[in-house]
């Protein structure tokens, strides 16, 4: 039962922006520049009402507000409030350019400014074309006289909070919404201890660099969006040209983005763009794309040489994978491949099932494999990642939540902070490693995950989404799941959870009498296993588990 939803205090808005200014004051006072140290002070100085109008407009869509839409039953006197503001230059009244405040015109109000400057229109006009037609005719002649006819109001120093909130947050995906969600009983998170002294980020240049490097993620989905390479090479260039230093933590955005633009450069069929990209990239799978590029490219000589590399030190279990099956494929045309393949036995094949169905009514092929094998008297559910993460994240909840240095730097965590990075594993292997111990006695594993999820259903955890794991379908697969099989996957993730979190099957199908299970990873026509995919189907195969990959061919259309 969803939780009721709470009242929240006047003013609450203000409480929980100043809770920001006051945590980053106190963690972070070195990292701030002499002038943000100033504008936090001079912010704090402001009278009650004109701190809450600020942040009343800095927490909505603008920039520019009209002020009548700013009327707030606990800020009675809004014009004493806004010239505080102004006064301290947290916010501007009027406009550099009158065209700013044509979006803030009501329709009625254009048809007025329009006929008192004589500008001819249309009957019946949109206002769309009204607002077109106030830009084009009418603005040149009463930009003064509407700007003082509609007082306004902006926010300045935008840049500056989202600094604040960079730091409190340790992301820019987070803002103070975090707060009214948690408050108001929305989002329930864990209760864990706080670590005041932790700092996510050592020195000025580890933020300078990620609210950097959030900026041209900004820029770079603008421009896929538009398909603008102008842009996309300038953004390229710009990531050629700041390499991260030493010292920047979550180097793995960096690398994430330039694999985003390599695929995107992929896709625009301009392969040496991507291939500069994945050169600068220590991420998955920029390897496994250089070497795809350079096979389609014809320079198979060099494909099979940095497949070869992979294939002796790979950066996860994926690019284990691809590598010998590229080399295997490249064998009868490279003899480094073929010198390779010879000290390399194959993998027995993964088992497999043909399937000629009709198209599933929504239209996606893993639908029309699970209506298949419930016709085979199966039960089960389309839920690719979302079991095993959520398995995991059950079965190890409090030594995910348990109190490591640095791990939580604020309320509104899902996960410690440093699940991404690659001390993950050894600052938890003892209790780690206790918990597996724990779990593996008989029936340990399914009493552990039930009761964790009856006493913590609806508390925010990075690898269990609730909606895929009701009480039902949670209580027959368990019941079906070899448990020997749900640890392995529990243990495997644990030395790289955020990583190994993902290429799971699409279909788990269970049935009882006796209880057994299968997972299915469906592929459509022209659909080929990924490394990661297979990887997952091994393993569950070794864990006794019937793994299979199943390929759809789509009968005619009657």
């Amino acid at each position: 039962m969803e939780p009721e939803p709470q009242s929240l205090p006047e003013g609450y808005y203000l409480q929980n922006f100043e809770s920001v200014l006051q945590d980053v004051r106190s963690r972070y006072p070195d990292l701030l520049l002499e002038r943000e140290r100033e504008r936090l002070e001079a912010f704090l100085a402001l009278p009650l009402p004109a701190r809450r109008i600020y942040v009343r407009m800095l927490t909505r869509k603008g920039p520019w507000f009209r002020q009548d839409d700013l009327r707030y039953s606990e800020i009675p006197d809004l014009a004493g409030a806004l010239d505080a503001l102004a006064g301290a230059g947290f916010c501007a009244t009027a406009p550099d350019d009158p065209a700013t405040l044509e979006p803030l015109l009501r329709k009625a109000e254009i048809e007025a400014l329009l006929d008192r400057c004589a500008v001819p229109r249309a009957r019946g006009l949109s206002r769309a074309a009204l607002g077109q037609r106030l830009r084009e005719a009418a603005l040149p002649l009463c930009g003064e006289a509407l700007a003082a006819a509609l007082p306004v109001a902006c926010p300045l120093e935008r840049d500056w909070a989202r600094l604040l909130c960079f730091l409190f947050f340790g992301n820019a995906e987070q803002d103070l919404t975090e707060f009214v969600l948690a408050d108001t009983g929305r989002i329930r998170f864990e209760d864990y201890p706080l670590d005041p002294g932790g700092r996510l980020f050592q020195s000025r240049a580890d933020v300078d660099f990620l609210l950097d490097l959030g900026r041209l993620r900004e820029a770079f989905q603008e421009a896929a969006a538009l398909g603008d390479l102008a842009a996309l090479e300038r953004i390229t260039g710009t990531l050629r040209d700041t390499l991260p230093h030493p010292g920047v933590r979550q180097q793995r955005r960096f690398h994430g983005l330039l694999n985003d633009l390599g695929r995107e450069w992929e896709r625009r069929g301009q392969p040496e763009w991507a291939l500069g990209c994945y050169a600068l990239s220590q991420r998955p799978p920029a390897r496994e794309r250089t070497v795809r590029l350079l096979a389609a490219g014809g320079r198979r000589a060099q494909a099979a040489a940095l497949a070869a590399e992979l294939a002796e030190g790979p950066w996860d279990a994926g690019e284990d994978v691809f590598a010998g099956a590229f080399l295997r494929r490249q064998a009868r045309h490279d003899n480094l491949a073929a010198a390779w393949v010879l000290t390399h036995p194959a993998p027995e094949p993964l088992p497999g099932l043909q399937l000629r169905l009709p198209r599933h009514p929504s239209g996606l092929v893993e639908r029309a494999a699970l209506a298949a094998a419930e016709a085979q008297g199966w039960r089960g559910m389309f839920t690719e990642n979302g079991l095993w993460r959520g398995l995991f994240g059950l079965a190890l909840w409090e030594v995910l939540f348990a109190p490591v240095p640095g791990a939580f730097q604020h309320r509104f965590q899902s996960a410690p902070a440093d699940i991404g990075g690659p001390g993950f594993y050894g600052l938890r292997r003892e209790p780690l490693e206790r918990r597996l111990e724990e779990l593996a006695g008989p029936g340990a594993f399914r009493r552990a995950v039930l009761a964790t999820a009856a006493r913590k259903r609806g508390v925010a955890n990075a690898f269990v989404d609730w909606r895929a794991l009701d009480e039902g379908f949670l209580e027959a697969a368990l019941a079906a799941l070899p448990e020997a099989a749900g640890l392995s996957v529990v243990r495997a993730m644990a030395h790289s959870p955020r990583a190994l979190g993902h290429g799971f099957p699409d279909l788990f199908l269970h049935r009882s009498g006796p209880p057994r299970c299968a997972v299915w990873e469906v592929k459509g026509p022209g659909d080929s296993l990924r490394p990661e995919q297979e990887r997952w189907l091994r393993h569950l195969g070794q864990s006794g588990i019937e793994a299979q990959v199943v390929r759809v061919e789509y009968l005619p259309t009657p």
